[in-house]
């Protein structure tokens, strides 16, 4: 581990840094964790104050994954936590991530992917950006590259500020600022659903909003439903749990090609990127 993440660890102590986390990467968990230390700068202000549920990967990619929502309570009393209910009433603890330590605190018990609300402490009830997940499955990533250029220009002629990152996994994340002016998450899953529904419409052939994965078919799904309280998005810069170690990377919109892969974003290749980086081009979704 170099330095940069030594220096950050605070009274943080990590353990295990030699071991393999990403077998066919060849990458650590001191790799992962040196990871994190880098690219706070640019998460961190996509995590701050939202409920977060981890996705923890103790044995490392192929072992066992853990969806983690309530915080142990043997977790550093400086991590912050925030009691809310499920949809089924029963109160989570989720922990809070708002700052370097907490971060690494975490990615040191193992968390390789962190899943935020989209709405912050301060408005649990309303959501701060819409989500449409273009989720090709069945399809291929080429048809979700044009879906979700139909719903770019969607977007644009209806004036709506939007951007686009891969999920880090198949697929792509569009997103659009929303604030409580506009309404909470019954008018923004409506709106999105609606948006959703005219993509489906302009490429019947390639696009669909169906629910059930059989009438799907062979087309990409335009997901507008998890635009709801308690559900969870996967922000930008995170990294994911497949065997490349891959990373959630926002894109320019002349960057979405027939020619890429949301495989050549992975742990290695995102540094480089982010090294180049002047700012973060998600910023104004961070409200900051």
């Amino acid at each position: 581990m170099s330095k940069t993440a030594a220096k950050s660890q605070a009274d943080v102590q990590f353990t295990h840094v030699e071991r393999v986390v990403f077998p066919e990467a060849k990458l650590t968990k001191g790799d992962v964790l040196e990871y994190y230390a880098k690219v706070a700068d640019l998460l961190l202000p996509h995590l701050r104050d939202r409920p977060i549920t981890l996705e923890r990967m103790p044995e490392g990619f192929g072992g066992q994954i853990f969806w983690q929502k309530n915080t142990p309570a043997y977790y550093p009393k400086w991590i912050p936590r925030l009691k809310l209910p499920t949809e089924k009433g029963t109160k989570v603890e989720y922990a809070v991530v708002n700052d370097l330590r907490t971060l690494l605190y975490l990615v040191n018990q193992n968390a390789i992917t962190f899943h935020t609300w989209f709405s912050r402490a301060a408005k649990p009830d309303v959501p701060d950006f819409v989500l449409f997940d273009i989720d090709p499955h069945q399809s291929t990533f080429a048809n979700a590259v044009k879906v979700a250029k139909a719903l770019h220009e969607i977007l644009d002629e209806e004036g709506i500020e939007n951007f686009v990152k891969t999920s880090g996994k198949s697929g792509l994340h569009v997103l659009i600022p929303w604030n409580s002016k506009s309404g909470g998450f019954d008018k923004a899953r409506g709106f999105a659903a609606g948006i959703a529904q005219r993509v489906a419409d302009a490429l019947p052939k390639i696009a669909t909003t169906e629910r059930s994965i059989s009438a799907r078919g062979a087309r990409v799904y335009v997901d507008a439903m998890q635009n709801a309280k308690g559900k969870h998005a996967v922000p930008p810069y995170v990294l994911r749990a497949t065997e490349g170690a891959t990373a959630s990377m926002p894109l320019k919109w002349s960057e979405l090609t027939a020619k890429l892969s949301p495989r050549q974003f992975d742990l290695k290749t995102a540094l480089k990127r982010f090294a180049r980086m002047k700012s973060d081009p998600l910023k104004v979704l961070t409200g900051s």
